[in-house]
């Protein structure tokens, strides 16, 4: 779809509709549209023929009401523009007229080609387009233009029939080209547009179905196979317009679909992945329950759920994202919170046909579930406001009974959408929010490490977390800092907030932490600035939760704001200082392997050393001697330590003469049988270097020593080879 056009169509849609001049007499265009209303037989007719007659009488209806809407919102032009516009004669708006016209024709005619459908039915999906194209045959919109009107407008008119002609195949493939992934309002327009031609395809999919009803029923397929399916795959002949639906019907993302309880071949819209894809990717991200709504309904058979229960909790929330972040429109807007209040009130309250209790009273233990699932979140959002109160309760009474639960109305969920557009459930969940100021901290700075020292000090005689309140959660932060660098970690358990305490067997005890700790990095080292944000807290339930940034060393430091109204550190971890790497033995071949992984990345010219950070310390040994297997010396060049202390000679000068600085023994295939790798103290440099001890193979070189020691040192980005590693 054309960005470009539609804004302009839009815009020329709204002057329009303001101004609409009081002079225009639409009689005329009734007129017309009557006269092409399809006249009543009077001699009796088959049932087909009165299905038919009463199909086009509908179509022509819709056309009768549509036109209206047209005149009203944006065909008639306020005439006191027209001593500024260009006047262009009638012969030359005639010619214009007639061309635009006869390409419409050309244009229609194509469409119901590609659909392979006859004109009584293609003309009830061209109803809107055919509505529009006919204001260039009424006389009294003709004679205003012919008074003033630019030409450009009766293109306008032209160029929307041709969009309302468009298929639905054609509109998918317009959005794959010009994505509206950043246009929310462009996406919902969309979205109305299409929903409605697919909506329109499947009534009249569903019409010649039922004219066809013999020969489907005469088709026989056996009992364990879907008939639809084996239909849209079957060569067998079918009536010609049935065999053009079911050759036809799947381009426009439609298929044929068995009835659930009736066992009716019916259509519907299809809802295979890749096509959900295709718009949920070039659509603004606030609509993607619209699209999924579009695949997805109907959601009920009658009065019950097609869904699993878990899956529709899920669809729920999906829907409430939509409703709760979406500009309402007027097409599907309310279709989607219909659906949304719908489900949720057969969910929760149940109905004759969805028994929810058991014969004693208890809330069956499937409901029990999606209900904790529905409160569980902690979010504000309207889902958790209506669903926490009910499920205590009834947690409370064995899942028999629930006050709130007895007073739930219908539209409660509508009502706590409404409170959520106005900023107000956050209030009515929990209660006023605090206040957060934004701070930003520069480094190097020895007056903010004293304020840690400080409060260090006053939370280390009891670990009672009031001495930390109106703290900043950079300075909270900064305090489990430099209990780490004092190697105290019982302080540093003690500033964790409660929600990380545990882990998969259970709370992690003071004990265990203690003992399993082991110093790591400052998460300060290499920062110029520490900021907090307080456009990024987040609530969940009584809590808040934000982040740290720390500017200079690309790290961000989840922190917690509890319900006392004190900073606490989210997680424990912290980066393990190289002296404590250690890797057991393993096979060389192994490592090998391994190896050639990170080589394979490295090989490439525009491959950032960076992302070696974290690989382990032998896949690096690996790489080293991979790249030497290969004869590739600029990969293994690039793998040297090149930091303070290094004794590394220029690229230039190695490649010349890699063998000079090649290991000493050389390596051959076979050599090594093992390896294992071992980080160790910081040294002189400042630097933290680590051994790999490479297990020989004595018996093929039996004038080596069993082991050999190959060097390496840590860096900000992973582990380097030490320049002439086994010296």
């Amino acid at each position: 779809m054309d960005n470009d056009n539609f804004e302009k169509r839009m815009e020329f849609l709204k002057k329009s509709y303001e101004r609409v001049p009081t002079s225009f007499d639409p009689d005329e265009v009734f007129r017309k549209i009557d006269q092409e209303k399809v006249s009543q037989p009077t001699e009796q007719t088959s049932p087909k023929a009165r299905m038919r007659q009463t199909f086009t009488i509908w179509a022509a209806s819709i056309a009768s009401i549509f036109i209206i809407g047209l005149i009203g919102t944006g065909y008639i032009f306020d005439q006191k523009q027209k001593s500024d516009e260009e006047i262009i004669q009638s012969p030359v708006k005639d010619e214009l007229i007639e061309n635009l016209l006869k390409q419409y024709e050309e244009e229609r005619e194509k469409r119901r080609e590609m659909l392979k459908l006859d004109e009584v039915f293609f003309k009830h999906y061209a109803s809107y387009a055919d509505s529009t194209i006919n204001l260039l045959k009424n006389e009294s919109y003709l004679e205003m233009v012919r008074e003033g009107t630019e030409k450009t407008h009766l293109e306008e008119t032209f160029n929307r029939a041709i969009e309302e002609l468009k298929l639905p195949s054609e509109m998918l493939e317009d959005l794959k080209a010009n994505s509206l992934n950043n246009d929310e309002q462009g996406s919902i327009t969309f979205l109305g547009e299409y929903r409605r031609k697919i909506q329109m395809l499947i009534e009249i999919y569903d019409q010649i179905l039922k004219e066809n009803k013999e020969a489907i029923d005469a088709y026989e397929v056996s009992s364990h196979v879907d008939k639809a399916e084996i239909m849209l795959l079957s060569t067998k002949s079918f009536p010609e317009q049935l065999q053009n639906i079911i050759e036809t019907m799947r381009d426009q993302s439609i298929r044929l679909h068995t009835e659930k309880y009736s066992g009716e071949i019916r259509t519907r819209h299809n809802n295979y992945y890749f096509y959900y894809s295709d718009l949920a990717f070039n659509l603004h991200h606030h609509t993607d329950a619209y699209i999924q709504m579009m695949v997805e309904e109907p959601y009920m058979y009658g009065p019950i759920l097609q869904y699993p229960l878990n899956e529709m909790a899920y669809k729920l929330g999906r829907m409430e994202q939509t409703l709760i972040n979406v500009e309402q429109d007027h097409s599907l807007y309310p279709v989607l919170e219909s659906y949304y209040l719908t489900i949720f009130n057969d969910l929760v309250k149940g109905s004759e046909y969805t028994k929810i209790f058991d014969e004693d009273g208890v809330l069956l233990p499937d409901y029990q579930d999606v209900w904790r699932g529905m409160e569980a979140t902690g979010d504000v959002s309207p889902l958790t406001y209506v669903m926490q109160p009910i499920v205590k309760e009834m947690e409370a009474s064995g899942w028999r009974e629930s006050k709130s639960w007895d007073s739930l109305s219908y539209d409660a969920l509508k009502d706590a959408i409404v409170l959520y557009r106005e900023g107000q459930l956050e209030y009515y969940m929990y209660g006023e929010r605090p206040e957060f100021n934004s701070e930003t901290i520069k480094f190097p700075n020895e007056s903010f490490w004293n304020e840690v020292r400080a409060l260090y000090e006053d939370f280390e005689k009891s670990y009672d977390k009031s001495v930390l309140k109106g703290a900043s959660p950079i300075h909270v932060l900064g305090v489990f800092d430099y209990a780490n660098e004092m190697e105290v970690p019982e302080t540093m358990y003690h500033l964790l907030s409660e929600s990380v305490m545990y882990d998969h067997y259970g709370e992690i005890e003071l004990d265990d932490y203690v003992q399993n700790w082991r110093k790591g990095f400052s998460r300060f080292r290499n920062v110029t600035e520490a900021v907090f944000d307080e456009n990024t807290v987040y609530r969940e339930r009584l809590k808040f939760h934000s982040h740290v940034s720390l500017i200079g060393s690309d790290r961000e430091v989840q922190m917690i704001f509890n319900e006392e109204g004190i900073w606490e550190v989210y997680s424990g971890y912290m980066e393990t200082l190289p002296s404590y790497q250690m890797f057991p033995e393993r096979g060389f071949k192994d490592m090998l392997d391994f190896g050639e992984y990170t080589y394979a990345s490295m090989n490439n010219s525009t491959y950032d050393m960076k992302h070696l950070n974290g690989v382990p310390a032998l896949d690096i040994v690996g790489a080293y001697f991979y790249a030497l297997s290969r004869g590739n010396y600029e990969v293994q060049y690039k793998l040297f330590f090149q930091g303070e202390g290094s004794e590394v000679v220029d690229i230039e000068t190695y490649l010349e003469n890699p063998e000079k600085y090649s290991p000493s023994p050389p390596y051959e295939d076979g050599m090594y049988k093992r390896a294992s790798f071992q980080g160790l103290e910081q040294d002189e440099n400042g630097n933290w270097p680590g051994v790999a001890t490479l297990t020989v193979d004595t018996e093929l070189y039996p004038n080596l020593p069993s082991e050999m020691k190959f060097h390496m040192i840590w860096t900000e980005n992973g582990w380097r080879v030490k320049f002439n590693p086994f010296h």
